[in-house]
């Protein structure tokens, strides 16, 4: 018997236990057909534009060449600083050493061309004169004085010509003397050799900078550094120079480098079939830590704070919904077609109700609403297919907790866990 009764004893047990676990399964457990919801609160929002890019320095030069030869000398080394006038590259010069030396003799040939040219345009003017006074004495023919002109003139004219002969050929000199001296290439400004393209007996070439052999070299002032991205065409519209960004390395990792927006493109550059991208430049605070690890061209991407609003009202991204007005609506506006609008379902009394609302800036998380809501409010955020589907005025079933009890709850167990 007592056997008997401590079976029991354990059988109404363990039916107790199973009831309490159903009834507290029957109390928490979702129904099915429930939404997500959460309330309209008051705080603070930030919109940001994150877009990937690289290091550049904020002033860096292409070095090429004025004149083609061989690359005799290179006297940098890549990574290596330099000073404003310091020797890079040596190109041969015995070519147009000799072809400076032709010019020079031509230009001396010439010069003494004119010069017996004018001698001969003299003879000829004094020949005029003396037969000018002995055609007005009756002594000479009009032919012969009539001759005698056309004589001078003519030879005015080939002297003239000399003359221009000689300006030709002491710009050519000129210009033999620009390209030799160019064979010596030296620094234009102060900064480091960021890229060396170019080896000892390879030819220099002159020419476009996408060229083979036309970039010798790039010379880059690291004294400004800067970030270089590239943003999309529908977020750089929000963008302004003068807002702080931070600007992350992928190199190195847990460096956060402050920044200004200082320039946006204003054309932009294809990117793939369809994405147009914008260039902009963000000028980093020289003044950070590790500022001196940053090299040209590695990966990063940089954060920009576009709006920051405080103590604003505040709703969920997903609980805005997009409605199509009516073709009347676009009549009265003067519309061609009917305009999308920002509409929120409203939980009241466990029904859904439509609101047209208007939205401000946005974040990861929230919209700023600056119409349509009260602090406080439920509004639906999920599904969002059914959400999509529900009518102004059904009958709504809402979860227990609100999103944001439900992320608080997770967060709480994530923190106990070992």
């Amino acid at each position: 018997m007592k056997k008997h009764s401590r079976i029991l004893w354990a059988a109404g047990l363990v039916m107790a236990v199973l009831g309490v676990a159903w009834l507290a399964y029957r109390t928490f457990r979702e129904a099915p057909d429930a939404f997500s919801w959460d309330t309209v609160t008051r705080g603070e929002i930030r919109e940001t534009i994150s877009a990937s890019g690289e290091i550049q320095a904020k002033t860096r030069i292409n070095i090429g060449t004025s004149v083609a030869g061989e690359i005799k000398l290179l006297h940098v080394k890549d990574g290596q600083d330099v000073q404003a006038g310091d020797l890079l590259v040596t190109i041969d010069r015995e070519r147009l050493k000799q072809q400076m030396s032709q010019a020079v003799a031509l230009l001396d040939a010439v010069r003494k061309d004119a010069a017996r040219l004018q001698a001969a345009m003299k003879r000829s003017q004094e020949s005029v004169s003396r037969m000018e006074s002995l055609f007005q004495q009756g002594l000479v023919s009009d032919e012969d004085f009539r001759q005698a002109k056309l004589a001078s003139e003519s030879a005015q004219l080939t002297f003239e010509a000399g003359k221009a002969n000689v300006v030709q050929n002491q710009s050519n000199v000129a210009a033999m003397r620009d390209g030799y001296s160019k064979t010596v290439i030296k620094a234009p400004i102060a900064g480091r050799v960021t890229a060396l393209k170019a080896e000892m007996g390879e030819t220099a070439i002159p020419g476009l900078s996408n060229l083979p052999g036309a970039t010798l070299m790039v010379i880059s002032d690291m004294s400004e550094i800067i970030a270089e991205i590239k943003v999309n065409e529908s977020e750089v519209v929000r963008l302004r120079t003068g807002q702080a960004a931070q600007v992350i390395v992928e190199s190195l990792p847990g460096r956060v480098f402050q920044g200004k927006v200082y320039e946006i493109a204003s054309a932009a550059e294809q990117s793939g079939q369809d994405a147009n991208m914008y260039k902009v430049k963000v000028a980093l605070d020289m003044s950070s830590k590790g500022i001196d690890q940053l090299r040209p061209g590695m990966s990063t991407r940089a954060v920009i704070l576009t709006a920051e609003m405080k103590d604003v009202l505040r709703m969920p991204l997903q609980a805005v919904l997009d409605r199509e007005g009516s073709q009347e609506e676009a009549r009265q506006k003067g519309l061609l077609s009917p305009e999308t609008r920002s509409v929120v379902m409203v939980v009241k009394e466990r029904r859904a109700e439509e609101r047209i609302l208007t939205v401000g800036i946005a974040n990861t998380q929230s919209y700023e609403v600056k119409s349509g809501l009260a602090v406080g409010e439920r509004v639906l955020t999920g599904p969002i297919r059914r959400l999509k589907e529900l009518k102004n005025g059904a009958s709504v079933k809402l979860r227990k907790q609100s999103d944001q009890e439900l992320e608080q709850e997770a967060k709480r167990k994530e923190g106990q866990q070992p």
